[in-house]
């Protein structure tokens, strides 16, 4: 068995077997490892006789031994299979479409579903309606009292290679390490590939002509290069696939570009960093060129409010603006009307297009740190479609009336929709707008001008009269069963840097100017979502759905906090109850402790908002439900940003053609008098109708592209804040202070005594592993490298601890010079000060500890907190299984280990 030396971060786990490819020709005299996968005939005869099961394979993060299989159609609410170990997995490979089998039925011990989440992402990019991640705790939920039954499965064949074929990032290693220095020898046939996601197998490189040349071989790896590979084989003799580089290095660990390039392949948007193809560059032209030769025909069709005071609120950086309000105040029926004016992107990207194909491939823009990798070229987003001040544009625009004393939405006349013609009168960013709100007056020189023969005045009459009524819609609908979740995001500072490593970062604000025109984008989509969900092409519309939070972890953490942390007023009931709960744990201990309730709130089972097509079809059993629970809207879709968002854009068309009563996707002849379904043509081999929107099967297979793409933008945002925090660690010359939450107490001889905290000013959660000498490796799984840069500070370690009954630490501190102790207790959600530091590992990361009372930083940070806030919570007693060690988790999921 080789020996296997990577960067801290990237060793196997003590049990991972790493064994190198046998050599060819070989094959026959070695003992198989693996099962031969199944033949088509043997799959389609057990998939139609129910002995077998088609499903996506999921490897758990915290324990890679362990897999989980969801079948295809399955609810969100079933059990998933368990396969355990990597010879019952059978070379499948984390996200592969696999076929399993059933193999048995026992108990749950030790086996789970869930995945932890490297960092809490309390809300999408969206900021118009609040999106839970799938969060959860590894190893915990299938972990009851009441020993509920497991199915335990093994793979048989491997479908379609959805995670084998992908590009996988990996550093490099010598394969028989013969004196650690990181050396290849001229005789060694292998380069062992080490992905920097732990849930992907350890590869093999051979080592030829190819790779002598560009790793410079025989020689010296850098074991902090990363390289984009692809797995070529893996067959039954071989613990370990065959893989090819797949492209040039990325960078080394750490820096921006390469943990850029590493976040966008790892989430599969590396395809979205590409230049658009030249074809779509020229229609583009010439879209842009027929638009501005028809612009006025075009107005002659449309509800001209080009004379109207219409304006932008945006962040100041925006560069893509795709909508725009405007305020009539109705003082004689004591109402308002508001016209909520989005981009017209559907009216220029036309179905059957270059431009627009390429825009349902992307489905969404990808945010970066400082760029943007948009849905549509430049001449579309930021010029033709972006909805700049004193510039005439094209728009669909939703028109509703609200009640000025209640809020309420007026239903007399209804909501109304139409195409229009706007000109923006001004462009503020949110803080220009939070200063009218507040009664700060901007100077004149550092105003935002103001065109059409308005004044400024006149602009902020509106921002406050908007101010005041949807203050009224909000409080509405949080009382009404909605709920909100406070969003903490890092915001780094690189408009200075020249090698963009952040200079400094402040954390993202929702003040009141973000809410007020999140309340109208709310509103317009709900109102664009009821109208189609009761049309008469309802079949073919796009809308968004939340499913509550499944029941069984919401009762978990509900009885955790009355049960097991006295809070008796805790509920999990509904959206609005949730809100409640959260904002009482606010008012009587503190935002901290708010916060950090609120990330629980957040792993108790919710589910990630997604988006479907109304309607069911033969083969379905049941109708998507269409309720938003957290919104609390019975009907909910995205309407207000097709300048980023695909599914904006399929509502666009449906919608238009609903006004057009157009009630068929698309019409043959140029009468237009015949109009057909295209339900069973191939639209991209019939180019010859006229589409005005996609046919149903067409849009339910975009919109689960539209769903995966959201979720891997969101994990590549959040991978890479992750990672230019880290950066921003390394670049300070002082360590980062702050204030933890205690959220799990773990008391194990196996995996050694530890704390894992949140850090609820970073939006982060870690695993703070006690430990009483800095050399000492018993309570770890690896030593930590830490990445000094030449700081001045020094890390304090506790002297010992001590286990305080259920849920309670009591932690011995010395001062340096030994002639002091301090005690510090520490209960469930207690707050103390914590330090960060960067670690000199791969992936790039940080690792957290607990600050020594004798450290000078630790008054300076403690007299943020609150007394309320240091004490936490005690622990209720209840009797523990025998033979069982708990981790006292306040997450909401007891942990077990036999």
């Amino acid at each position: 068995m080789a020996t296997l030396t990577a960067p801290p971060g990237l060793e196997p786990e003590p049990d991972a077997e790493v064994e190198e490819v046998a050599p060819a020709g070989t094959a026959g005299a070695r003992r198989k490892l693996f099962d031969p996968h199944l033949e088509p005939e043997a799959i389609a005869d057990g998939l139609a006789s129910g002995s077998l099961i088609r499903g996506t394979i999921r490897v758990s993060s915290s324990k890679v031994s362990m897999a989980f299989v969801r079948p295809d159609g399955a609810k969100s609410q079933d059990r998933e299979w368990v396969v355990r170990g990597t010879k019952y997995r059978n070379r499948a490979v984390h996200g592969d479409i696999v076929i399993i089998q059933p193999i048995l039925y026992g108990r749950s011990e030790d086996s789970s579903s869930d995945e932890p989440v490297m960092a809490p992402a309390i809300a999408s990019d969206s900021d118009e309606e609040v999106v839970f991640t799938k969060p959860n705790v590894a190893g915990s939920a299938a972990v009851q009292r009441d020993e509920e039954e497991v199915k335990m499965a093994k793979v048989v064949a491997i479908a379609e290679k959805k995670g084998s074929g992908r590009v996988l990032v990996c550093t490099l290693h010598p394969d028989r390490q013969k004196k650690g220095d990181g050396q290849v020898h001229a005789e060694d046939s292998f380069v062992k590939a080490i992905p920097t996601d732990k849930r992907l197998p350890t590869m093999l490189l051979q080592i030829n002509h190819v790779t002598k040349k560009v790793l410079k071989l025989p020689g010296k790896l850098d074991p902090f290069i990363l390289w984009p590979m692809q797995i070529i084989t893996w067959n039954e003799f071989s613990k370990q696939p065959l893989a090819k580089l797949q492209g040039q290095c990325l960078g080394r660990a750490g820096s921006l570009e390469a943990e850029e390039k590493h976040a966008l392949i790892a989430n599969e948007l590396d395809d979205h960093d590409v230049d658009f193809p030249d074809d779509e560059l020229d229609e583009v032209d010439g879209i842009v060129r027929d638009a501005r030769e028809n612009f006025l025909s075009e107005v002659a069709n449309r509800k001209d409010l080009r004379s109207l005071r219409i304006f932008t609120i945006d962040p100041a950086t925006a560069k893509d603006l795709d909508d725009a309000i405007h305020v009539v105040d109705l003082p004689k029926k004591n109402q308002i009307e508001v016209g909520v004016h989005i981009a017209d992107v559907a009216h220029f990207l036309k179905l059957g297009t270059v431009t627009d194909t390429e825009a349902q491939r992307r489905s969404t823009s990808v945010y970066l740190i400082g760029r943007v990798l948009p849905m549509l070229p430049h001449g579309l987003c930021n010029h033709l479609c972006s909805l700049n001040p004193n510039e005439p544009k094209l728009s669909f625009s939703a028109f509703f009336r609200l009640c000025k004393r209640s809020g309420n939405l007026i239903q007399d006349p209804a909501p109304w929709f139409a195409k229009t013609a706007i000109s923006s009168v001004c462009r503020l960013n949110y803080d220009q707008a939070q200063q009218v709100i507040d009664d700060i007056e901007i100077e004149e020189t550092k105003r935002p001008a103001v065109y059409g023969g308005y004044s400024w005045q006149e602009i902020k009459d509106d921002i406050k009269l908007l101010y005041e009524v949807c203050g009224k819609v909000r409080m509405g609908r949080l009382t009404g069963g909605a709920m909100t979740i406070s969003k903490t995001k890092m915001i780094f500072h690189t408009m200075d840097s020249e090698d963009g490593i952040p200079t400094g970062y402040h954390l993202e604000s929702h003040s009141a100017s973000h809410w007020v025109i999140e309340e109208l984008m709310l509103l317009a989509n709900r109102c664009v979502a009821t109208r189609l969900f009761n049309s008469a092409i309802k079949d073919f519309s796009v809308l968004r759905n939340h499913k509550p939070p499944e029941n069984k972890k919401a009762q978990t953490l509900q009885k955790l906090m009355r049960e097991r942390l006295g809070i008796k007023d805790f509920d999990m009931s509904c959206a609005n109850a949730i809100y409640r709960s959260c904002q009482d744990i606010y008012e009587k201990h503190g935002k901290m402790l708010g916060l950090c309730v609120e990330m629980m709130v957040m792993r108790a089972g919710m589910q990630q908002a997604e988006y479907f097509v109304c309607g069911v079809d033969d083969e379905e059993d049941d109708e998507p439900n269409p309720h938003h629970f957290a919104l609390n809207f019975d009907y909910y879709t995205h309407f207000t940003s097709p300048i980023r968002r695909y599914p904006d854009v399929m509502v666009h068309r449906v919608l238009h053609a609903l006004l057009e009563h157009r009630l068929k996707p698309s019409e043959r002849g140029e009468s237009g008098e015949t109009e057909v379904d295209d339900e069973n043509e191939d639209e991209d081999e019939n180019p010859s109708p006229t589409r005005y929107f996609q046919s149903r099967k067409k849009a339910k297979e975009q919109v689960k592209i539209c769903n995966t793409k959201k979720v891997n933008s969101r994990r590549c945002q959040e991978q890479l804040d992750r990672a230019v925090f880290c950066i921003f660690l390394r670049s300070m010359k002082t360590w980062f202070y702050t204030v933890g939450s205690v959220l799990s107490l773990n008391h194990s001889a196996r995996d050694g005594d530890g704390i894992s905290i949140y850090c609820s000013q970073l939006g982060r959660e870690s695993k703070v592993a006690l430990r009483s000498d800095p050399e000492d490796e018993e309570s770890n799984e690896s030593k930590l490298e830490l990445f000094m840069n030449g700081v001045d500070d020094q890390l304090m370690l506790p002297k010992n601890w001590e286990w305080q009954g259920r849920g309670g630490i009591q932690i011995t501190w010395k001062s340096p010079d030994g002639s002091e102790e301090y005690i510090q207790k520490l209960q469930m959600l207690s707050c103390a000060p914590i330090v960060i530091i960067p670690t000199n590992t791969v992936p790039i990361d940080y690792a957290m500890f607990l600050v020594s009372p004798f450290h000078k930083e630790f008054s300076q940070v403690r007299k943020d907190i609150a007394k309320e806030e240091v004490d936490g919570f005690a622990w209720a007693d209840e009797d523990d299984e025998e033979g069982v060690e708990t981790c006292y988790d306040a997450s909401g999921y007891p942990e077990a280990a036999a």
